[in-house]
């Protein structure tokens, strides 16, 4: 039975403690109550209007940043609810930068809301921020009502689908249809992304029959792109590329803004072997396809792949200067470039490689590029024998750093195995980099490395 209260004790009770759904209410509008805040922004007045707006939502502290190092600091030192950073900021990356490394090495925890803030209102701007899944995206000016709103409805959702949240954080797909259906008959209002979080958990943790019985149920009530997608997927999984291929035609056809779908478009065109036709894809979606470092990447292993140096060069120069001083920063990028440098006879430029590099990796890294740098100078000279006993050295001197090497780095010592006729060794790095999954454009260096190598030899 539930105690009555007389009337001193209901004098001295705060409202929202007499009734729960308005002390539910009271909550719901103080979000970030007890929580920190990172505003990420170089403009004082802005920062201002911020503190104040979110010291309103209840937040304990509000902190400043104006650069992405200085973000990084922050977040070593400690735990934040929300960032709220401009698209523009000092120094040489920006907050869509800054964003795509939290999500591609998971730095940002599933409860952390990351806010996008930009005057910036092009279509291609706002779909490239899109892609690396910013909570909200606010376009300047706006109101603090609206900023508000944004922040209630954010941290209401984080809340009522925490678990949801991190059991898909945390790998745990197998969880995740249960839960699902558990968090629909409570909060019918999310039933689109519980959906397809339920669909897509069946996929990832390998349940094909029951994602594709799922989707083609759904395709037939409603259908929506990533339902489309999600099925390119699976027949991916299965390698029915021309099936996956249709699919993805129309996608792309009726959906451009459907960055993901380019993306495994091109895939398929590469299994199908046409590298051309991949190149095309990635290459039309203009502005937006320079938004991701791996997507760059892509652009330049297909440029190489179709034997256009001069576009790989580009794209290659794109992602050093996109992940310079970031963890999105790959030794391999350098080698690649540096190769292509060295057999253009540039080797000036291949050694200015090496000067950018000593602010990015360990001193035991730049020891390996110098090295590699210099057996690609070798072989371009046409110093084979020379190379060779430099690759020799090499692997003798570093036969316990080989477990630990990228596979890109791993990649381009291969290539120079088989180029100075060393093929045991280039066999054996094969195996190892056949267990890290390589991408296709590894796969497609090692390929023609090899086949290079047993042409030589019938040749001879």
């Amino acid at each position: 039975m539930t105690p009555t209260l007389n009337a001193a004790e209901r004098a001295h009770t705060p409202p929202s403690a007499l009734n729960p759904a308005v002390h539910q209410a009271v909550q719901d509008m103080t979000p970030l109550k007890g929580k920190n805040a990172l505003v990420v922004d170089s403009a004082l007045a802005t920062r201002r209007a911020l503190q104040d707006q979110l010291s309103q939502l209840g937040a304990r502290s509000v902190v400043f940043a104006s650069s992405v190092s200085e973000v990084e600091q922050q977040l070593l030192s400690r735990d934040y609810s929300l960032i709220v950073c401009e698209y523009q900021l000092e120094g040489e990356r920006n907050g869509q930068q800054l964003l795509e490394d939290l999500r591609v090495n998971r730095k940002l925890d599933p409860h952390v809301a990351f806010m996008m803030v930009t005057g910036e209102r092009s279509y291609a701007n706002v779909v490239a921020v899109a892609e690396f899944e910013p909570d909200d995206y606010l376009i300047k000016p706006f109101t603090a009502s609206t900023l508000s709103d944004r922040v209630v409805r954010i941290f209401n959702k984080k809340l009522r689908l925490s678990k949801i949240y991190s059991a898909h954080f945390e790998g745990r797909f197998e969880e995740l249809p249960a839960l699902c259906l558990e968090m629909l008959v409570e909060y019918p209002q999310y039933s689109l992304e519980l959906e397809r979080v339920r669909i897509e958990s069946y996929f990832r943790s390998g349940q094909l029959d029951k994602a594709e019985a799922a989707l083609k149920e759904d395709l037939e009530q409603e259908p929506r792109p990533w339902m489309k997608l999600l099925l390119a997927k699976l027949k991916v999984e299965r390698k029915r590329y021309d099936e996956a291929g249709q699919l993805l035609s129309g996608i792309v056809k009726h959906n451009p803004e459907y960055l993901a779908a380019s993306d495994l478009f091109a895939d398929v065109l590469w299994e199908q072997n046409r590298p051309a036709d991949a190149l095309d894809i990635l290459e039309k979606m203009g502005a937006k396809a320079l938004a991701s470092t791996t997507r760059l990447r892509k652009l330049a292993d297909l440029s190489v792949r179709v034997g256009d140096n001069t576009r790989s060069k580009n794209y290659l120069n794109k992602v050093i200067d996109r992940s310079r001083n970031t963890s999105l920063s790959q030794l391999g990028d350098y080698l690649q470039l540096s190769k292509i440098y060295v057999a253009e006879g540039r080797v000036d430029e291949a050694e200015k490689l090496t000067a950018k590099l000593r602010s990015t990796v360990s001193s035991s890294a730049l020891e390996i590029a110098r090295a590699i740098l210099n057996i690609q100078r070798d072989i371009s000279d046409d110093r084979g024998g020379r190379a060779k006993e430099r690759l020799h050295a090499f692997f003798e001197e570093h036969t316990d750093d080989l477990d630990s090497m990228e596979p890109e780095t791993l990649t381009s010592l291969l290539e120079m195995c088989f180029s100075v006729n060393i093929p045991g060794k280039g066999y054996e790095l094969a195996r190892l980099i056949s267990k890290r999954k390589p991408s296709k454009g590894m796969l497609d260096r090692i390929r023609v490395a090899i086949e290079a190598f047993k042409q030589d030899f019938e040749d001879s």
